[in-house]
C-alpha cells in the first residue's frame, strides 16, 4: 500500500495548515531515520536550490526524526533513488517544465508501493489520471493527463479559481472518475 498525500498548492507560506502538511514527510514512516527524495522539476533549474533549502526547513522544523534529503537530477536518478529512499516529494510550478517527464514516469507507481508520495499543486496534478491548471497564469482550459498514480480528476488551488464551473465541467465531460478539489494549504490523504 501506498500514502498519497495531496496538497492544493502554496506551501511556502508559513501557516499552521502548512505546518501539518510537513509533519506528514516523517509521520507516516515508522523508523526513527527517515530518506527523503525531493523533485523540483516543475522549477526552474536557478530557483531550485532556494527552494530546496527552504523545503528543508520546512521538514526539519516539523519533524522529530532524523531526516536524510536526496534530489531526484533526472528521470534515471529518481527511479534508481527511490529504491532506497521512503518518500518522494514532487514540488508544484510550472507545468510546462513537468509535464514532459510525466510519459517518461511508467513504472512509478508500483516503485512507490509501500512508500509515501507527497504532491503539491503540479505535484498532486502528476499524481493525478486528469486534471486542468488552475492558475489563470498559464491561461490553459484543457484537460491535461497526469501520470495516473490515483484514479481521480483534480484541482488545486480551487480556492482561488476563478473558472470553477468552467474547469469543473470539462472534467465532468472527460472521465466518470471523482474530481478532488483542493484549497491552497489543504491536503489529503489517500491510501492505496
Amino acid at each position: 500500500m501506498t500514502t498519497y498525500i495531496l496538497h492544493g498548492g502554496a506551501t511556502s507560506t508559513n501557516n499552521k495548515q502548512n505546518d501539518l502538511f510537513f509533519q506528514q514527510f516523517t509521520s507516516h514512516i515508522d523508523k526513527d531515520e527517515v530518506k527523503i527524495l525531493l523533485c523540483y522539476w516543475a522549477r526552474s533549474k536557478e530557483e531550485r536550490p532556494k527552494i530546496l533549502e527552504r523545503d528543508k526547513e520546512s521538514i526539519l522544523k516539523n519533524s522529530k526524526k532524523k531526516v536524510i534529503f536526496e534530489v531526484a537530477k533526472d528521470v534515471d536518478d529518481l527511479f534508481l533513488k527511490l529504491k532506497t529512499c521512503d518518500v518522494l516529494y514532487v514540488v508544484g510550478g510550472d507545468p510546462e517544465l513537468i509535464e514532459p517527464y510525466y510519459k517518461h514516469l511508467d513504472g512509478l507507481k508500483e516503485t512507490l508501493d509501500g512508500k509515501v508520495y507527497l504532491g503539491s499543486s503540479m505535484g498532486a496534478f502528476l499524481a493525478s489520471t486528469s486534471y486542468v491548471v488552475s492558475s489563470s497564469k498559464y491561461k490553459r482550459d484543457f484537460v491535461q493527463s497526469g501520470v495516473g498514480l490515483l484514479p481521480i480528476q483534480l484541482l488545486c488551488h480551487w480556492d482561488l479559481e476563478k473558472k470553477k464551473i468552467i474547469k469543473r465541467d470539462l472534467l465532468l465531460k472527460n472521465s466518470k472518475l471523482p474530481i478532488l478539489t483542493l484549497n491552497e494549504f489543504e491536503f489529503v490523504e489517500i491510501y492505496q
